[in-house]
């Protein structure tokens, strides 16, 4: 008996497959029976992990790619060859009992299971550890986060176990993550790293995530501000991440390789490569690419990084802080490189003075010969020819103020979307339904920037600008056109007209003031402080979608996300501020009294028309000022104050709003 029990736990006997027939069985004494039982349950979890380790192990791997089989992931192959080096203490308890038992026939099988009796709490767990791998289907990354649920044991052995199957399958794992991070290449021929690559039909977005801003500003802005979008193909796979790595991480990990690819695909770099390619053609292009990625990024830290990753081997190193510790190391070095190339080689201070300069009007002579040669153009809907028209009077304005030979200048061009009239069966070229947006409404300012200022100035980026730059642009020219009404109206005999236009130059100068001085002038000099003090990127460009957030949310550009409110502006445009709304409408308004000479004929209709701007004037005023009681709870409120206050700074446009207090009196809470 005692023969076929070693027979059973060496898994050489068919009676491992089933379970033990005590009829057929003799047992020497009354409790051996139960023992027979215990073995045999031990022998059945052996045999059951034994078979798993056949089916996945490297011999078996190795059989089914030459038969051109699907085969197994390498963390269930690393899973195979952990599982058989803890079976090894196993299999030499056995040898020692058996040659215990040929020193002394004696021994019955208490003593046989007084040695492998220790082995059940491993079996089970192991068998565990199978079954939930087979029924869940778990592949890749999802067996290591399996294993490493079980490491913490209060049995000794088992947590020992556990422990050398877990380096085994982390050694897979930290090779892949050493791959990536250092040389932006994906080696996972089964798909089961966390990061894989899209095929070319998918149309998930692929996005650098970054943490949200601590600013006063909008952080939901903020960080969509600050989201890059690059086409290199890779994204996170969710169900593949460990449970012990944190999403922020493994973001950090798929920024890291991103990068690393990033630097592959530099203009500068290919352009050298293929000049060397065609001196050499025995060089590929993409070995070039590859040591030029490697050594201008890591320098000399290449092997010191590869060591602390190739520490993390070791399961008293690995840590999720050990490990969050050496991917930090690492993002700070490639962030470092990134900022010297956009700060140093793509001139980025530089950029930034250009935005300023044109996006935010920071030019102003040449805006003004601009809007000199196109206010007609733009107060009309687009044609066809009005891109190419816009770019023509661009290029005589720079001219004109002696910037025509500037290489900033041929960085930046105009477009002017041509949408074709919806004109129905029904309807008429008058009727409302078949007009198209004007010019001022739809014109869009281009920027050419360098490479890799497009991790700054992502196309969201770009569209904020020109939403600000559209702005801008119209208050600009409402400025220009009610001083040039002055010498229109100099020496009018109406007091009322007068009034009602020095009222409108009043309002449109501080608003400009405002816009100029206390939103742009001030944010980009605090942008402008953040960048000199830092060499990381990834506060460069946090520091820059702050900028733009904060001179959005100042200029009342943020969508409000009450769907209750209502804007009485065109249809064109989205951004639903009510306070925007306001301001846009008495931008209509001083527009409507610019070309009020078109419109009378006699005395009389012009005491009517100023009748009823006046009227419109001192209603849009105290519905401006009564939105500051409203909003002053949100985040624009601060800077609504700060623009009455400029505008109210007298209490004299409260009285001419008929308000029973002044805005002064509305601050106080």
């Amino acid at each position: 008996m005692i023969h076929d029990a070693l027979l059973i736990l060496w898994d050489c006997s068919q009676a491992t497959e089933m379970p033990p027939n005590r009829s057929s069985l003799i047992f020497e004494e009354e409790g051996d029976a139960e023992i027979y039982n215990r073995i045999w349950d031990v022998a059945r979890s052996h045999h059951t992990i034994q078979n798993y380790v056949e089916t996945f192990g490297f011999r078996s791997r190795k059989l089914q790619s030459a038969s051109g089989l699907k085969t197994s992931g390498l963390y269930a192959q690393a899973l195979s060859e952990g599982v058989t080096e803890v079976l090894q203490d196993y299999k030499k308890t056995l040898v020692e009992v058996e040659s215990l038992i040929i020193g002394n026939h004696n021994y019955n099988l208490s003593f046989v299971y007084s040695y492998v009796g220790k082995f059940h709490g491993l079996f089970n767990t192991l068998n565990k550890i199978i079954v939930t791998i087979k029924e869940r289907r778990l592949t890749g990354c999802q067996i290591l986060s399996l294993t490493h649920q079980y490491i913490l044991n209060g049995n000794e052995m088992v947590h020992e176990a556990v422990i050398k199957i877990f380096t085994c399958i982390n050694k897979v794992f930290v090779n892949q993550l050493c791959t990536w991070l250092l040389y932006g290449e994906l080696r996972d021929p089964y798909q089961e790293f966390f990061i894989y690559r899209n095929n070319k039909d998918d149309n998930i977005s692929d996005t650098f995530l970054s943490s949200p801003s601590t600013n006063a500003c909008d952080k939901s802005l903020v960080s969509t501000l600050q989201d890059t979008i690059i086409d290199c193909g890779y994204n996170l796979n969710p169900t593949m991440i460990p449970y012990f790595v944190p999403l922020s991480l493994a973001q950090e990990i798929l920024f890291i390789g991103k990068t690393v690819i990033l630097f592959g695909f530099d203009p500068r770099k290919v352009k050298r490569s293929s000049y060397f390619m065609n001196n050499r053609p025995i060089m590929p292009l993409q070995k070039c690419g590859a040591d030029s990625r490697r050594f201008t990024i890591w320098e000399e830290k290449e092997a010191e990084f590869h060591d602390k990753l190739q520490k993390l081997k070791n399961p008293e190193v690995f840590e999720v802080c050990n490990l969050r510790s050496v991917v930090r190391d690492i993002k700070e070095c490639v962030t470092k490189h990134l900022w010297t190339v956009a700060v140093e080689e793509a001139q980025l201070i530089h950029e930034l003075r250009l935005m300023k300069d044109f996006y935010l009007l920071g030019r102003g002579e040449l805006f003004l010969e601009l809007l000199r040669l196109t206010a007609p153009m733009l107060d009309k809907p687009t044609t066809r020819t009005s891109t190419r028209d816009m770019n023509h009077a661009f290029q005589l304005a720079a001219r004109a103020v002696f910037l025509s030979n500037s290489a900033d200048i041929e960085k930046f061009s105009f477009e002017l979307p041509y949408v074709k009239p919806n004109i129905s069966a029904n309807s008429s070229i008058e009727d409302d339904s078949s007009t198209v947006a004007d010019g001022w409404s739809s014109i869009i300012l281009k920027y050419d920037f360098k490479w890799p200022l497009h991790l700054l100035f992502t196309p969201e980026v770009l569209a904020r600008y020109n939403d600000m730059f559209r702005l801008l642009l119209r208050i600009k020219k409402t400025q220009h056109d009610l001083h040039a009404l002055w010498k229109t109206y100099k020496q009018s005999t109406s007091f009322s007209m007068c009034q009602l236009h020095n009222k409108l130059m009043f309002l449109m100068d501080h608003l400009q003031h405002y816009m100029q001085a206390d939103v742009l002038e001030t944010n980009f000099s605090r942008l402008m402080d953040a960048v000199n003090k830092t060499t990381d990127f990834e506060k460069l460009k946090k520091a820059h979608a702050t900028f733009l957030a904060d001179i959005l949310g100042q200029s009342f550009l943020t969508v409000i996300s009450s769907s209750d409110s209502e804007c009485s502006g065109d249809t064109i445009d989205s951004i639903n501020n009510p306070v925007f709304c306001n301001i846009m409408e008495l931008i209509k308004l001083c527009h409507s009294f610019c070309s009020m000479g078109d419109l009378v004929t006699d005395k009389e209709a012009e005491d009517y028309y100023i009748r009823g701007y006046s009227d419109r004037f001192n209603k849009l005023v105290k519905q401006l000022m009564q939105l500051l009681v409203s909003v002053r709870e949100r985040p624009c409120g601060v800077y609504l104050a700060r623009l009455l206050m400029r505008l109210d700074y007298n209490r004299w446009l409260s009285g001419e709003a008929q308000l029973t207090q002044s805005v002064t009196n509305m601050l106080r809470y």
